[in-house]
């Protein structure tokens, strides 16, 4: 049977900052790989130059260094769970010689039950800001663990 997880005791660590991870600088050739990979033709995305800007999506490649909280309850075992989806609030577009700064942290954990049992989701948020300190985006990332 398996273990309840005291939601109460999670929420004391939500909103807290676990990871904090920079990368870049990004380079124009991996901004036009990326959207030709995706089969994107606009000229924003496919075309060196001083328009070029990255797809909307790109940031969804860059993460952190550590998948959990360290003080997340042992309760939620992280080999078990699976993507139960994202959600992304866009800002600025990402640029040639732009580094980002992603920045980690325990956002909700709430439970659903099913028709097989109690559901746990645990969303981790991504904030990843450029080096003007302008937002590129803010990915929650949704994790659903029995």
């Amino acid at each position: 049977m398996p273990v309840a997880l005291d939601l109460e005791i999670v929420r004391q660590i939500v909103g807290q900052e676990f990871d904090h991870a920079t990368h870049g600088p990004v380079t124009a050739e991996e901004l036009i790989a990326f959207a030709r990979a995706l089969g994107e033709t606009r000229p924003e995305y496919t075309e060196p130059g001083p328009d070029l800007i990255g797809h909307p999506t790109y940031c969804v490649r860059y993460k952190g260094r550590k998948f959990y909280p360290e003080n997340l309850p042992k309760v939620v075992n992280v080999r078990t769970g699976f993507d139960a989806g994202k959600d992304l609030e866009l800002g600025v577009p990402v640029r040639p010689g732009d580094m980002i700064d992603v920045r980690a942290t325990l956002h909700d954990v709430y439970e659903k039950t099913g028709r097989s049992g109690s559901m746990y989701f645990v969303v981790i948020r991504f904030t990843m800001t450029n080096q003007r300190g302008e937002t590129l985006a803010v990915i929650d990332n949704r994790f659903m663990h029995r």
